[in-house]
C-alpha cells in the first residue's frame, strides 16, 4: 500500500504545479470574481456527496478497513451544503441571472459540464466494480489528495476576500480546509501499513493513474472556463441547453427521426419467466393512486397538475439522459447486440430537451422564481429530491455491475416500463391542456420520438430480437432483480410524487 500512497503523492505534486491552481491563489482577476468559476464544478461538489453515501460507503462494513471508510464518507458528504452557502455569499446568483430552466439545463446536459459528469460517472464505476476497501481506499485518497491541492489554493484567495468582504466563506475557505480529515483517515498506519497482493496493486495503481489522468483534464477546463467567466464577456448568461428550449419549436422532417427501439417480440421460454414478472409489476403500478389523482376531477386542473408533476421528477426526467449516455451506453461498442443497446441509448438520452420546454412551457420559471442555488439545492441536497438521486444511484449500480448486452437490455426494459403508467396519464392531461390553452407539451404529452436523432443504417443492430434469446438461470434471477429493483423505486417516487403534488410547490 505504500507504493500506492506514494504514487498518488507524486501525482498529488504534478497536479499542485497546474496553472489553475495558481490562478485561484494569486490571478489576475478581482477577489470579487475569483470564484466565478463554481458553476462549471457545480455537478461535482453537488453529486459528491451522493457519491459517498451510496457509491463509496459500504451498507453492511465488515472490519477495521470498511468501517474508516464509512466514517470518512459521513465528513464528505456535508460539503454540498457549505458549497452553496459560498454561491450565495459571492453573489453568483445575481451575477449569472439564471432561473431554474438555466441551471437545470446546465446542470443535467450542459456541455461546459458534461466532462465533470462523465467523469463522475467513472469515479462510481470504479467503486462499484471495486468491493475491496484497500482497492476502493485508493480512488478515495486519489480525491482527497485533489481536494487538498484545490482547497489550499483557494484558501488563501477566500481568506484574502474576507479580510476586504467581512464575510466567511466556508467552502473555499480556511474552515473547509482544515476539516479535509481524509488525509488524517489515510495516513495512518492503518491503511499504510496494509499489504497488497500483486492483482490488488496493480487494480489500486491503475485506478489511481486513471483518476488523475481525469484530474489533469478537470484542472484544464477549470482554467478555461475560469479565464473565460472572469474575462470581458463575464459568465455565460444561460446554457445552449436551456437556450435551445426557448428556440422556436421545429417539426422533424421526413426521416428525421429513428424508428422506435421494439420493445415487443417473440419471448423465448427462458425469458418467459422473467416477462410475467414485468407484467406482474407494471399492472401493480398503474393501480397506484398518483394516477387516479391524475385522473380525478378536482380543484386543479390538468395544467396545474402537471406542474406539480413537473416539480418533482426533474431529477429522472433530465438525469435521465446521463445514465444512459454514461452508464448504459458501450464506449467502445464490440459487437452488434452492444450496438443496437447504444442505438436505443440514442434514442432515449434525447428526451430531456422535450422535457425542459415542456418546464419552459408551463411557466414553471415564473411561478415558481427560483435562482441558480435554489434550484441546485431542491435537485441535489434536499429531502425533496433524496428518494429520485437514490433510485438513480441504484440504477447506475446495476448498469455498471452488469456489462452484459441482454441483461443491459432488461435494466432499460424495466425502466421504459416503470413509466408506462405514468406517460399514459401525463398524456391524458398534457392533451387536455393543449386543448384549452395555446401550449405544446411534448414530453408530457409523450410524443418523445419527436427528439430521437437520425441514425446511421445499421441492419445488423437492428435485427437484434434480445426477448428472443436463451437466458439461463443466473440471468433470469439477475433480471428479475433489476425489475424489481427499479418498480420498488418508482414506487416509492410516486408515493412521494402524490404527496408533493397534493401539498404544493414548497417555499
Amino acid at each position: 500500500m505504500k507504493h500506492v500512497v506514494e504514487l498518488i503523492e507524486q501525482n498529488k505534486r504534478e497536479i499542485a504545479a497546474h496553472p489553475f491552481y495558481r490562478w485561484m491563489a494569486s490571478g489576475p482577476t478581482s477577489l470579487e470574481t475569483r470564484f466565478d468559476f463554481a458553476p462549471v464544478i457545480a455537478n461535482f461538489i453537488m453529486g459528491f456527496s451522493d457519491m459517498n453515501r451510496w457509491f463509496m460507503r459500504y451498507p453492511a462494513p465488515a472490519g477495521a478497513f470498511e468501517h474508516a471508510i464509512n466514517r470518512h464518507t459521513r465528513e464528505d458528504e456535508t460539503h454540498a451544503r457549505l458549497f452553496l452557502e459560498d454561491w450565495r455569499k459571492l453573489g453568483l446568483d445575481r451575477r449569472l441571472g439564471w432561473r431554474a430552466s438555466d441551471m437545470l439545463g446546465w446542470y443535467y446536459a450542459g456541455s461546459e459540464t458534461d466532462i465533470f459528469r462523465e467523469y463522475g460517472m467513472e469515479i462510481m464505476q470504479m467503486c462499484t466494480l471495486n468491493e475491496d476497501p484497500l482497492v476502493r481506499s485508493a480512488v478515495m485518497q486519489s480525491i482527497e489528495a485533489w481536494g487538498h491541492v484545490f482547497f489550499t489554493a483557494s484558501a488563501g484567495a477566500a481568506s484574502d476576500l474576507t479580510s476586504s468582504s467581512g464575510v466567511e466563506y466556508r467552502y473555499f475557505g480556511p474552515y473547509h480546509l482544515k476539516r479535509e480529515i481524509g488525509h488524517l483517515l489515510f495516513d495512518s498506519q492503518l491503511f499504510e501499513e496494509a499489504t497488497l497482493d500483486e492483482g490488488r496493486r496493480a487494480r489500486a495503481t491503475a485506478l489511481v493513474s486513471r483518476l488523475f489522468d481525469m484530474i489533469r483534464v478537470k484542472s484544464d477546463r477549470l482554467l478555461r472556463y475560469a479565464e473565460r467567466a472572469t474575462g470581458d464577456a463575464g459568465p455565460p448568461s444561460t446554457d445552449r441547453i436551456a437556450a435551445a428550449a426557448r428556440a422556436p419549436r421545429q417539426e422533424p422532417g421526413p426521416g428525421a427521426a429513428s424508428p422506435a427501439r421494439r420493445r415487443g417480440g417473440p419471448v423465448a421460454p427462458s425469458q418467459e419467466p422473467v416477462q410475467r414478472v414485468l407484467e406482474q409489476r407494471k399492472r401493480a403500478a398503474a393501480e397506484h393512486a398518483l394516477f387516479a389523482w391524475m385522473r380525478a376531477r378536482g380543484p386543479l386542473d390538468p395544467e396545474e397538475k402537471l406542474r406539480r408533476i413537473a416539480l418533482f421528477w426533474t431529477p429522472d426526467c433530465m438525469g435521465y439522459r446521463d445514465l444512459n449516455v454514461h452508464a448504459l451506453a458501450y464506449r467502445r461498442p464490440a459487437d452488434r447486440r452492444e450496438r443496437a443497446i447504444n442505438r436505443w441509448v440514442a434514442d432515449l438520452q434525447s428526451h430531456h430537451g422535450l422535457y425542459l420546454r415542456d418546464w419552459i412551457e408551463l411557466d414553471m420559471d415564473r411561478r415558481l422564481g427560483w435562482g441558480a442555488s435554489d434550484t441546485l439545492e431542491f435537485y441535489c441536497a434536499s429531502k425533496h429530491s433524496e428518494a429520485q438521486r437514490r433510485s438513480m444511484s441504484a440504477f447506475v449500480k446495476l448498469a455498471f455491475a452488469h456489462p452484459e448486452p441482454l441483461l443491459r437490455f432488461w435494466l432499460m426494459e424495466a425502466l421504459e416500463a416503470s413509466g408506462d403508467a405514468f406517460f399514459e396519464n401525463t398524456r391524458a392531461l398534457a392533451r387536455r391542456v393543449e386543448a384549452e390553452r395555446p401550449l405544446r407539451l411534448d414530453y408530457l404529452a409523450d410524443r418523445h420520438a419527436l427528439s430521437h436523432p437520425a441514425l446511421e443504417p445499421d441492419e445488423e443492430a437492428d435485427a437484434v430480437a434480445f426477448k428472443a434469446e436463451a437466458l439461463d438461470a443466473r440471468g433470469r434471477e439477475i433480471a428479475v432483480g433489476m425489475i424489481n429493483t427499479v418498480f420498488d423505486c418508482l414506487e416509492v417516487q410516486f408515493s412521494l410524487s402524490l404527496e408533493l403534488a397534493t401539498r404544493g410547490a414548497p417555499r
